[in-house]
Order: C-alpha cells, then sequence, then structure tokens
C-alpha cells in the first residue's frame, strides 16, 4: 500500500473528481479510490472514501490510518496521532503505520515518541527509505547533524534516488555548513527530476548563482508550469528571488519576493497584536517585578537571544556557540510551550496577564524547572546554554519570573535593513506579519516599542548587541559579549565562522564566512520598491 507522507510528490495536477465508491464495493477498492484522490489533491473526495469503509469497519487499520495522514494534511496533528494510534494498536507490526506515526509525533514536536515509532519502522522493514528520512529530520531539527546525516546515507544505500533522501540530505548539508557537498546532492535530485521545487530551492540557498545560471531558467520554467500549486510558488519566486539577489538583479528580485507574499496571503490581525503589546505594558510595570523578586529557578545557565528576526541573531549564537564553555541549542520553542500553561495562546491577553499576576513562587520555580530539564536533555556539560528563538522578546516578563538569573542579549539592527531582509526570506506562516511591508513596518514599531518597556521595568541583565557596530569593531563587541556571559574569553570566538555546528535559521550561509560588512544600509540597493516600508516604520527611522 502507498505511503502517504505529509509532503506529498510535487507537480501532481488537481484533476476532476473520479467517482464516489458505490454500494457494496470491496473495501479494499474504496481505500485505493480514497488514496487516488488524495494523492490528487482532492482531500474532501478521499475523505469520504475512507469514512465510508469505516462506518462499516470501524477497526479496519488501513482506514484509520489513511485519515491520520488526510489530519496531517489540514494540519490537524492531535486528530492524526488520534487515528494513527488506533491503527498501530490494532497492526503494531506494520512498518507503513509505524513510519506514518512516527512522522505524526515528528511534527507535534514529540521527540522521544518520533524515535521510538521510526526506530520500529525500520526494526520491521530495514529498507523502508521515508522511515530513515523522518529519523534523520528528527535529528536534524535537535541540531544532531552527524546523526541525521547518518540516516539519510542510509537511505541512500537502500534507494540512491530517493528525492527524500537527497533533498533532505543537502538541506541538512548546508545547515553544517558544507555547500559544496549540499550543491552535489540537489544536483543529484534535479537530474533525476528537474522540475523538483525542493531540490531547487535548496539549491539557491546553498550557493551563489552566478549571471545566466541554468538553475534560475529551471525556476522560471517551473512557475510557468499549470500543475504548480500556490505554495510551490511561493517557494519559488523566493529561490527565484536569492538567485537574482546573487546577480545583482535587484528590482527584479524584490518582485520575486513580492510576488511571493501576495501569495502568502496576509491575516496577520496588526490591531490585536497591537493589544497584546498594550496589556503587557499596562500590567507588567516596575512594581510587578520588584514584588516578585525572589520568584522562580535561581540557574544561572540560561541565555535567551532575543531580537526581530534577520537582526544578527544566529552570529550572536554562533559567537557564543564558539566559546568552550558555552553550547547553543538553536531557536527552542519551550518558553512559549511552558508559557501557553499560563495562557498566553489564548486570543484573550488578559488570561495571560491575570496568571502572570497570580503566578505563585512554586509555580514559577516549577516552571523555571521544567526549561532547565529541558536544556539538559539536550546538554548536560556546557556551563551555559543558548536558546536563539528571536521573538522570546515578547516573554520577557515570564522569562524573568521563573528564570531571574537568566541572561538576556538583545540583538538590534538598522529598521530598514532589518525589515528589508525578514521580506526576502521564507519564513513560516507563524510570522504573517512578513507577507506585507507595511504590516511589517508596524510590527516592527511595536516590537521596538515592547522592547523600550522591558528595558526600564524588568530586573533581568540585558546586553545590547548592535548589528551595524558588531560588524564595523567585531573584536571589542564580541568581547564584551563574553564578558556579560561572565566566562573567560576564549579567541575561538573570533573564529566564529570555523566552528563545527549545524545551523538551522536563514543565516546559515552567512555565519560561514568572517565578518563582511555589506549588509549595513543593503536596503538602498532597492529603490522607492521599499517605500510603503518606509512610510510604515515612520517615527522608527527617526529616533
Amino acid at each position: 500500500m502507498p505511503l502517504l507522507p505529509r509532503r506529498q510528490p510535487l507537480g501532481l495536477p488537481a484533476l476532476t473528481p473520479i467517482s464516489l465508491p458505490s454500494a457494496g464495493e470491496p473495501a479494499e477498492r474504496t481505500l485505493q479510490r480514497g488514496i487516488d484522490q488524495q494523492r490528487r489533491k482532492l482531500f474532501r473526495e478521499a475523505e469520504y472514501c475512507y469514512q465510508t469503509v469505516l462506518r462499516s469497519q470501524p477497526k479496519n487499520a488501513m482506514a484509520l490510518n489513511l485519515m491520520g495522514t488526510l489530519a496531517i494534511e489540514a494540519g490537524h496533528n492531535a486528530t492524526a496521532l488520534d487515528y494513527m494510534e488506533k491503527a498501530v494498536k490494532l497492526e503494531p507490526d506494520n512498518a507503513i503505520f509505524r513510519n506514518n506515526l512516527g512522522n505524526a509525533y515528528n511534527l507535534a514536536g514529540n521527540v522521544e515518541r518520533a524515535r521510538k515509532h521510526l526506530r520500529k519502522a525500520i526494526e520491521l522493514d530495514g529498507r523502508l527509505v521515508e522511515a530513515m528520512c523522518n529519523l534523520g529530520r528528527s535529528y536534524r531539527n535537535e541540531l544532531e547533524g552527524d546523526i541525521a546525516e547518518g540516516f539519510y546515507r542510509r537511505a541512500l544505500a537502500v534507494d540512491g534516488r530517493s528525492l527524500t533522501a537527497l533533498v533532505g540530505l543537502g538541506d541538512l548539508l548546508t545547515d553544517m555548513g558544507r555547500q559544496a557537498e549540499a550543491v552535489e546532492c540537489f544536483s543529484s535530485a534535479l537530474a533525476i527530476d528537474q522540475a523538483n521545487v525542493e531540490a531547487l530551492a535548496g539549491l539557491a540557498l546553498a550557493r551563489r548563482a552566478v549571471k545566466d545560471d541554468p538553475a534560475l531558467a529551471l525556476v522560471r520554467a517551473r512557475l510557468e508550469l499549470p500543475m504548480t500549486t500556490e505554495r510551490e510558488r511561493v517557494v519559488l519566486h523566493h529561490a527565484a528571488g536569492k538567485m537574482l539577489n546573487d546577480q545583482r538583479e535587484y528590482r527584479l528580485a524584490i518582485r520575486h519576493f513580492a510576488d511571493a507574499k501576495a501569495i502568502s496571503g496576509n491575516d496577520f490581525d496588526i490591531a490585536r497584536h497591537t493589544q497584546l503589546y498594550d496589556s503587557f505594558i499596562d500590567n507588567f510595570d516596575a512594581g510587578f517585578f520588584e514584588a516578585r523578586l525572589k520568584f522562580g529557578n535561581p540557574s544561572r545557565r540560561p541565555v535567551f537571544i532575543v531580537g526581530m528576526p534577520r537582526s544578527g541573531t544566529t552570529l550572536t549564537e554562533q559567537i557564543c556557540a564558539s566559546h568552550r564553555d558555552i553550547h547553543g541549542v538553536g531557536e527552542l520553542p519551550y518558553i512559549r510551550a511552558l508559557a501557553s500553561e499560563l495562557g498566553f495562546d489564548r486570543l484573550d491577553p488578559a488570561i495571560f496577564t491575570k496568571a502572570m499576576a497570580t503566578l505563585t513562587p512554586a509555580k514559577a520555580s516549577q516552571l523555571g524547572s521544567k526549561y532547565l530539564d529541558d536544556l539538559n536533555r539536550r546538554d548536560r556539560k556546557a556551563r551555559l546554554v543558548v536558546d536563539k528563538m528571536p521573538h522570546n522578546f515578547e516573554l520577557l516578563a515570564f522569562v524573568s519570573l521563573i528564570l531571574p538569573n537568566a541572561r538576556i542579549i538583545h540583538c538590534r539592527r538598522d529598521p530598514m535593513d532589518n525589515c528589508t531582509s525578514c521580506f526576502m526570506h521564507n519564513f513560516s506562516e507563524a510570522h504573517g506579519y512578513n507577507a506585507d511591508l507595511t504590516k511589517l513596518g508596524q510590527y516592527y514599531r511595536q516590537y521596538e516599542r515592547l522592547m523600550r518597556h522591558w528595558a526600564k521595568v524588568i530586573p533581568l541583565a540585558i546586553h545590547d548587541m548592535p548589528y551595524e557596530e558588531t560588524v564595523a569593531d567585531f573584536e571589542n563587541r564580541a568581547r564584551g559579549l563574553i564578558r556579560f556571559l561572565g566566562v573567560e574569553w576564549d579567541d575561538a570566538c573570533l573564529r566564529f565562522h570555523e566552528t563545527e555546528r549545524t545551523v538551522r535559521t536563514p543565516s546559515r550561509w552567512q555565519v560561514r564566512q568572517p565578518i563582511y560588512s555589506s549588509s549595513v544600509e543593503r536596503w538602498k540597493l532597492y529603490g522607492d520598491a521599499l517605500d510603503p516600508l518606509k512610510v510604515a516604520l515612520g517615527p522608527v527611522l527617526q529616533s
């Protein structure tokens, strides 16, 4: 039976729906009919087929498994896990079911359960490439690049033409700073399928495009195909923009980035977002923190790098992680998950502010200890551990209560350069503010307003790391950073670009290079295309 992973083979046409199952049709034929329709992205028709079988056979493991794959397509991970757990319980020795359940746990962020089921899948079927790739992805997500590489290589030993393995390995090698090898992987994938969107995007990010680069022609050709989905067009426009940037065709590049954002859509509610920050500023004043100075876990181990994305956070983490006593764990979602226990993920900001106001010392200490347990799972040896999730700037009040001795590094960059760089990257849907230059500028203003407030009221130690000054006077800025962290100087921090570690951010290419200044005032290359951003930033540019 075919596997149906979350990321379908690209380029399948949206065909006219085929006929729905007739009464009395065998279950296997009905399920295959559903699979055919799911492959054609006719999800409602596929669900009808699967549910038809489940109505008469509620314990049909294949139908349950397939309903789980549909739930993943719809982004309903909890529902997917429910269906797939039932399928695995009914058929525990089905390697495909184990793989799909492991992939669902990967997407849900449950690393232990994901790996348990994926390893079992490989134990059941030693040639199951999909399970090897999913395990590789799991270790890549945790910045364990060497282990991830082993699983991708193992998959390719089984099937050297696996596009999933070639592209996955290429992305991983880019993370690890091995660009030449990454280019070989993407090129091999394109030799098999020159219209493979993920290989085209990976190649664009893994190297600088030269004049008349043939890959750009492939990207443009793929954009013209009627079968290309909207999601794929977003990826391809970003790839084209990156290549044209490399070729110094800046006006053409910015058009592709704008096209990508237009397709992405924009439902980010800047008014509601402003209300959230209003509630923080109104409720979390200096008195609020003075009354809670003895809250939380007193550990001095955590370091948080915060700021806008593309403000120098990855560079700063790389400097820190090059130190013998400091470990960088990348962008952890865990502070946000802990804050959600107090209602941070609810639409009404009053839920979170009230929960913060009634937080007890015992609960604050418990939350801080849970965060430290997560750090220990990732590294037990380093004196300091760096979490560089930029948007943790929103949660510095929460961090102050649960980890009062944490150190905060605030990365800042010229607003025009910062926002322009954000606009040129294909961030996830969580960064909805980035889909429009006007809202991007408005969002930056709110970020800047909140950080000004935190600087006045929060008792945490905060160190500013201005990007432009870091570039202009690198050694002094690096030494000041390490001094702030309270550890002895390590000359390796000046050779940050030589540090071998997995980096999973849009800046992964840049941090492999010695310090350079070409990103300063880069926004001027794009002319009047950025006028909406200038207008939206308004007073920030004059301050």
